[in-house]
């Protein structure tokens, strides 16, 4: 490689980043429509996504492991966590702590996902997306989500993990 080729290389694993960027923008709006009990049009996040992408959520036994594939059963995964809010939580929020680029097709986020009830009641999840791009569109993400727990911003009491599933609060993020 010469030095011109290192030169316009050198931001390389960059150039994705901003897809991420935008994928957790409209996620933050999705949640912040859900928890106004609002729709959301998922055309902003599903413009983001190969039409032949792949989605799957793993984690806790409560949530298990859910696979989407194509655009059609992505889309639908979104409008669904969207409504399954309903008005009923006070915060739905994700904080992204790293994004790691190992190239610019494969891109790691990690961060924390608040959770908090009209009553108060709460938790914090983490979350690590693996995010595979190709042509700057979303092939692959495997969202992972971790053990909640407690924290002075999403106090725990009644609300455990167990009671997304029945909520459909999560349908998990997204993130």
């Amino acid at each position: 490689m010469d030095i011109r080729e290192l030169n316009k290389t050198s931001l390389t694993p960059l150039s994705n980043m901003s897809v991420i960027e935008k994928y957790f923008a409209a996620v933050k709006e999705m949640d912040a429509h859900a928890v106004k009990g609002e729709k959301f049009n998922t055309d902003t996040i599903m413009e983001l996504w190969h039409s032949g992408g792949t989605l799957s959520i793993h984690g806790k036994e409560s949530i298990g492991e859910k696979s989407y594939t194509k655009h059609d059963e992505i889309a639908g995964f979104y409008q669904n966590r969207a409504k399954g809010v309903d008005g009923m939580l006070a915060t739905n929020l994700s904080k992204v702590n790293v994004a790691n680029a190992k190239n610019d097709e494969h891109i790691v986020v990690s961060g924390l996902r608040y959770i908090i009830s009209k009553k108060g009641e709460g938790l914090q999840a983490p979350f690590t997306h693996n995010f595979r791009l190709q042509d700057g569109r979303i092939s692959s993400l495997d969202i992972h989500v971790g053990t909640p727990g407690k924290t002075e911003v999403a106090p725990v009491g009644a609300l455990s993990i167990d009671d997304l599933g029945s909520l459909s609060a999560m349908a998990w993020m997204v993130a």
